[in-house]
């Protein structure tokens, strides 16, 4: 498949000014042409026509009343479907007009290039998108590739520098050159095993647009983080941590750096109360890393802008402090496909373009979305339901927006795409050569006899649900310190993940449970939906060695608050009770978004039932255990 997209340019009255086109930009990593333009306002255009010839197969289309800036513009290709791309004024008098003309290899079959005017861009296509309205580019990759500009083997274009009225800040001619040299210099292998000279003109208008390669020209401290910005298209991969000091370190691949700020370290906060520091070097020659060093380096994550033109990292304890983006956004839609046994896509699309964050670790994906105040929970529930993604969870943050994720394998290969216009996420997930290995039975030789883990969902900044000014993360800390109190005062031993107002990852609530070996691990939270209809107790397991205790749990839960509804038991793939090796279960005590059962949530008589009915499941099931 290859796109061609470019802005609509066609006027609708002859008296306007014309419309200026800056540049043509190829990207063979998603094989798209850009062709930059700049009009004075935006005007109802008509719609674009191909016009199809052949000998040599061919199709064109024109830009009326437009002005081509410099040269004409030519791209020509090997071993492609397309073997020429030209751009070139057409006419001057007595109109404007700019053509475009693709020429095609003999057999390919012209009819099926369509042409759609979508949200003011213009999409040239020959196969069809799997979201009809987005075209993506990689923005995270596990395992990123270096194709960009591999297949162009000439490029006759010439920009011609021109002054133009502009807004922005204009690109010194140090960094174009450096820029310039880039691509210039960049042998990159093909997938054909072969190797070919990068040749691309760049434009030299303060309005470039590189596709693929990303050219970073400053980074600066900026709310206690560090703003990395450029010129092109960003991509990420991992991040990783080091100790000795401890530091966060990112990668960017296919990335050039200005080679006046490479290795300069700055301080990350001006006014002292932080001594964290950031330096960013060329670690290879089409790879840049980003290391931040920190004491607490495994706070840091990684934001990227809505136009993949920046890249700002920060601790997460500085996210309610910090202004991300001025324009809020909606979940609109999901999407999910599987492509085959192995590999499943989800596609997130947005009502305005999203700010967010990817955090990507051994044993999880999640995203922050940081402008995203609302979704459908149940629209998501029935789109997820029997695929891939049904453990794809979302819960709302205050002051941030909303965090989404599942639990994933280490060696799962995962790659994340923004679409042009920010309105999209795709979410790629191929299963690794390892597989979860999943346990029958749990190994009881380490298990402290008659000991508990007591996992209070949420705390700190992840709020979890939250309702007309009700946090679950405090009801959850609630009920699970009466839950602790009850069985110490029994004779059990307990253990909590958190015991304060604190943010614990997924993968430390694990590892807080395997490393107090107890016989059991129960997790406490509080069910939200969009619709305030729904109410009731549901109780999740996931391993099967799980389900007994669920049951016996779920038992008491129902006999205790016989006022709500019984929602059954579901088996879950939620992280904390699928990378437990004991009997592990998640409650949901009721919903946050049903009014009635708000008002009951939050009184000491609900909260006390609970904890008791939770306790006293806890105790038979142990006991019933201990004699068998």
């Amino acid at each position: 498949m290859f796109i061609f997209l470019l802005q609509a340019f066609i006027p609708a009255f002859a008296d306007l000014e014309p419309v200026k086109v800056m540049s043509m930009h190829y990207d063979d990593s998603s094989s798209l042409v850009y062709i930059n333009t700049r009009e004075s306002e935006p005007v109802q255009r008509e719609p674009l026509k191909f016009v199809r010839l052949s000998n040599p197969n061919r199709i064109y289309f024109d830009i009326n009343d437009a002005v081509l800036i410099g040269e004409k513009q030519q791209l020509v290709f090997e071993k492609s479907d397309i073997k020429e791309i030209r751009l070139a004024q057409f006419e001057t008098n007595p109109r404007n007009i700019v053509r475009m003309v693709i020429t095609f290899e003999e057999d390919f079959d012209t009819s099926k290039v369509k042409l759609m005017n979508l949200d003011g861009n213009i999409i040239v296509k020959t196969s069809a998108l799997s979201l009809k309205n987005d075209y993506f580019n990689i923005v995270y990759e596990d395992e990123p590739q270096n194709t960009a500009y591999s297949s162009i083997v000439a490029n006759s274009q010439f920009v011609q520098k021109v002054q133009i009225p502009v807004t922005q800040t204009k690109a010194s001619d140090s960094v174009m050159a450096d820029i310039q040299r880039a691509f210039e210099n960049s042998t990159l292998p093909n997938t054909d095993g072969q190797t070919y000279d990068s040749v691309v003109s760049v434009d030299v208008s303060s309005n470039l647009k590189l596709r693929t390669k990303y050219f970073i020209s400053q980074y600066i401290p900026k709310n206690g983080g560090l703003l990395v910005s450029g010129l092109g298209q960003l991509s990420t991969s991992k991040m990783f941590y080091l100790s000795s000091p401890k530091r966060a370190v990112i990668d960017l691949p296919n990335t050039f750096l200005d080679k006046k700020i490479r290795n300069t370290e700055v301080k990350l906060c001006s006014d002292g109360s932080c001594k964290d520091t950031a330096k960013i070097g060329q670690f290879e020659y089409n790879k840049a890393r980003i290391v931040v060093t920190s004491d607490r380096a495994d706070k840091y994550i990684p934001i990227y802008s809505q136009d993949a033109q920046s890249l700002f990292l920060i601790d997460t304890d500085k996210l309610n402090h910090t202004t991300l983006s001025n324009i809020t956004s909606n979940i609109n839609k999901a999407f999910v496909r599987k492509i085959d046994n192995k590999t499943n896509e989800l596609i997130l699309s947005f009502t305005n373009p999203v700010v967010y964050s990817i955090v990507r670790n051994d044993n999880s994906l999640n995203f922050y979305l940081f402008n995203v105040k609302s979704y459908n929970e149940q629209d998501l529930i029935r789109t997820f339901n029997n695929t891939y993604y049904k453990q794809f969870t979302l819960s709302l943050l205050p002051q941030v927006g909303v965090r989404a994720g599942m639990g994933v394998n280490k060696d799962d290969i995962i790659r994340i795409e923004q679409s042009v216009d920010a309105k999209a996420l795709k979410i790629t997930i191929t299963k690794g050569k390892q597989e979860e290995v999943k346990v029958d039975k749990p190994s009881k030789k380490t298990s402290v006899k008659n000991k508990v883990v007591l996992d209070a969902g949420h705390g700190g900044s992840d709020y979890g649900a939250i309702r007309e000014g009700i946090n679950e993360k405090d009801i959850t800390l609630d009920v699970t310190r009466r839950v602790e109190a009850i069985l110490r005062s029994k004779g059990y031993k307990v253990a909590l993940t958190r015991n304060n107002d604190v943010y614990v990852s997924l993968e430390d609530r694990v590892e807080c449970s395997e490393s107090e070996e107890p016989e059991i691990f129960v997790s406490i939270h509080v069910n939200s939906a969009v619709s305030t209809d729904p109410s009731g107790i549901e109780t999740h397991y996931y391993h099967e060695y799980s389900k007994e205790l669920a049951e016996v749990v779920h038992k008491h839960l129902i006999k205790e608050i016989p006022t709500t509804k019984n929602r059954g038991l579901f088996k879950s793939k939620f992280y904390v009770i699928n990378h437990t090796t004991v009997p592990a279960i998640l409650v949901e005590m009721g919903f946050l978004s049903n009014v009635d059962e708000r008002n009951e949530l939050i009184t000491d008589s609900r909260k006390q039932k609970t904890a008791k009915a939770i306790a006293e499941g806890i105790i038979e099931y142990l006991k019933a255990n201990g004699k068998k």
